[in-house]
């Protein structure tokens, strides 16, 4: 028999052997109640802990620098000694001026080294949020020649956590099945939580994979203060399989992003030592060199390695519960928190002590990428996406968030075979982010290994349908303002003598049209291209335009233009005010009976829990509630045959790992769509529709 608090480790057992400890310093049992390893760390007394303790430190402080989607607080430390508190901004200012090739040499060169520790990405891992704890306890607390060094050469960066919403989930799930007598048996219902799990955020993203996308709150976030400093170390800590043992980066030596400078992965190496020494003195098993590669560049671990920073990965065996059964014996959730207590102070330490190299390298990083980009024979990208300006710029400010400069087109110019002008940007290969622009943009077809721990292709114009062209020429002349990816307002609609019509190709529109279905007022869609006849003259449309008469409406004319002008402020669409019914298309009016069909207002249901793929059912849940605004409702797959179908018109099947539809339940399914439902689906639940509906 096992007790409770078997597992559980008085803070003695998480701290640095033969360093002594400033006992006045808060510890973490006081705010917890109970020991590190005993049970999960909750969030909200996460928070209470580390801002009493930036309270009470001379050597760190504590920001909020952002909410996740339940409006849990992000918290940003610094710490480092009193005196660089005390000038930080002086601080930054000077390292800043290192990632700047024009200014690289004015860097001084007795400045701290930037240091930064990613804590908590993945919720389900529990170590990696908690081992934040001790660490910033030692940091605080830590007494000696020794710390107080690393504190003078070092400024560290620390968020904790990136995913509090995934780790609030973990916890009361470990919480809710707890035992008084631990639960060893690996398939204890501690050790096996259901769907979704806790790895993602509330939209069930992985925010791991966020570095590059930047769609969530948590991550956009995160990397403005990246950005903000531009750290030489970025350590991120993990857990992988139980039956693993201790991982930590350079990772697989071939599977490394081309545009990773081989120097980064020299002093990977040598980083790696100072984790080796700590790990062999701990008596702790480990690898370094293989499963783990540092080719997809929107991680944690690789996004550092082209933006000028040493990116390290770090992945404890996973521990759902307290402690677990496993081919090396019972592992303990108390260890893994050591073992990142461990690597994290060997990255500081390392990293301290490899100041001046880093400092080196990071200054050489700017200047080489300046020097490749005179050599390589594109010399910029143009793009644009005049049927959709908030998408374009929804790209602009992407590149903006990866501090890629990009500037309004300026003049004519012909890349790949097609014209350029007006309307487009383009973003130079000149610049200082010369290889993390050339990863957005560039497309690669082959490759060294045949093996990817990640994907292998993320060419971002194309992901957001982008008509883009890499150009070969001159670029004198041709930059215009640069774009920060603010919205030009449109023009406010004017009162329309007949009807307001406006473009399905915004990217808004379906936001748009579902608050008018809402607020009671009719809308049609025209079936084909038509030429409206507007106070502003003749406007093409294609088809998918959607019109709003005058005629029939029981909702007030005063009314509906208040609100077609709420419609285009909030969602940047141009809406035109057309004079006559009459296009000057043949068979195409907006009264058409044929060629215009009346809108319904939608009642969505997407299918979730169970086999599906909680990313997959995630995108669509984000999309339809976070940004359009439309009400969709979730569904578990074992709930799907108490339903009354007839309560919705549209059914979402994504990816899935299995049967989405029990079988009793597809000549029901087939009744229904014949009726006039709609399925959607995509990824495996097409190949499902493909062979039981169609």
């Amino acid at each position: 028999m096992v007790s409770v608090a078997a597992f559980a480790e008085p803070l003695d057992y998480f701290l640095e052997a033969g360093t002594s400890y400033d006992q006045s310093v808060l510890k973490p049992a006081d705010v917890f109640g109970h020991d590190i390893g005993d049970q999960p760390i909750r969030h909200d007394l996460m928070v209470s802990y580390i801002r009493d303790l930036a309270g009470a430190s001379n050597r760190m402080t504590v920001e909020t620098i952002g909410y996740s989607h339940e409006r849990r607080p992000i918290l940003f430390i610094t710490v480092s000694a009193p005196e660089n508190l005390a000038k930080l901004d002086e601080i930054r200012a000077n390292h800043l001026l290192r990632s700047n090739p024009e200014t690289t040499d004015q860097a001084l060169g007795d400045l701290p080294v930037i240091t930064w520790l990613n804590y908590g990405v993945h919720g389900a891992e529990s170590s990696g949020m908690d081992a934040a704890v001790p660490v910033l306890y030692h940091l605080a607390a830590a007494k000696g020649e020794k710390v107080e060094s690393m504190l003078k050469n070092s400024v560290l960066l620390i968020t904790a956590i990136f995913n509090p919403d995934g780790h609030a989930r973990r916890g009361a799930w470990v919480t809710q099945y707890g035992s008084d007598v631990r639960a060893l048996d690996p398939a204890h219902e501690v050790h096996n939580q259901v769907w979704p799990g806790g790895r993602t955020n509330h939209y069930w993203f992985d925010l791991n994979r966020q570095w590059l996308l930047q769609t969530q709150p948590e991550s956009r976030a995160w990397l403005t203060q990246w950005h903000k400093w531009k750290p030489q170390v970025s350590a991120d800590f993990h857990e992988m399989g139980p039956n693993s043992t201790y991982y930590f980066h350079p990772g697989v030596p071939t599977r490394k992003y081309p545009l990773i400078p081989a120097k980064g992965r020299e002093l990977l190496v040598e980083l790696g030592g100072y984790h080796r020494q700590t790990l062999d003195e701990e008596k702790s098993l480990y690898y370094s060199e293989e499963s783990f590669d540092n080719y997809y560049i929107g991680k944690g671990s690789t996004y550092p390695q082209v933006n000028g920073s040493l990116g390290v990965l770090f992945e404890a065996g996973a521990q759902m519960g307290i402690a677990r059964e496993s081919d090396q014996g019972i592992k303990t959730y108390a260890k893994n928190v050591r073992n990142h207590f461990l690597t994290s102070l060997s990255t500081i330490n390392g990293a301290a002590a490899m100041r001046e190299k880093l400092h080196a390298y990071q200054g050489e990083f700017y200047k080489s990428a300046m020097a490749a980009a005179k050599e390589d024979d594109v010399t910029a990208y143009v793009f644009r996406a005049p049927e959709d300006p908030v998408r374009l710029h929804m790209f602009i400010d992407l590149l903006n968030r990866h501090d890629v400069k990009v500037y309004a087109l300026k003049g004519d110019i012909k890349a790949e075979g097609r014209v350029f002008s007006d309307g487009a940007y383009v973003v130079p290969m000149n610049q200082r982010q010369y290889r993390m622009a050339k990863a957005l943009f560039n497309r690669i077809t082959e490759f060294p290994d045949k093996v990817f721990y990640d994907v292998s292709g993320w060419t971002l114009p194309l992901a957001y349908g982008l008509d883009y062209a890499a150009f070969d020429g001159n670029m004198r002349g041709k930059l215009g303002q640069k774009a920060d990816g603010t919205f030009k307002m449109v023009m406010e609609p004017a009162e329309a003598p007949y009807a307001y019509v406006f473009r399905w190709s915004d990217y808004y529109a379906p936001r748009a049209v579902a608050k008018l279905l809402d607020a009671g007022i009719m809308a049609r869609v025209v079936k084909e291209p038509v030429d409206v006849q507007t106070l502003s003259g003749t406007v093409s449309f294609d088809r998918g335009a959607i019109v709003v008469q005058r005629d029939l409406q029981t909702v007030p004319a005063a009314e509906i233009h208040a609100l077609m002008k709420e419609v285009a402020a909030e969602n940047n669409i141009q809406i035109h005010a057309a004079t006559s019914g009459h296009t000057l298309n043949v068979g195409a009016d907006l009264g058409g009976r044929n060629s215009v069909a009346d809108l319904k207002p939608v009642k969505p249901l997407l299918v979730v829990g169970g086999r599906t793929s909680p990313y997959d059912a995630g995108e669509v849940w984000h999309l339809l509630d976070h940004k359009m605004k439309m009400p969709v409702t979730l569904v578990r797959q074992d709930r799907l045959k108490r339903l009354d179908w007839n309560r919705y018109t549209h059914l979402i099947l994504v990816g899935n790992y299995g049967p989405v539809i029990p079988k009793d339940m597809v000549d029901d399914l087939k009744a229904w769509v014949k009726a006039g439902g709609t399925i959607i689906a995509h990824r495996q639940g097409a190949e499902w529709v493909a062979k039981n509906i169609t």
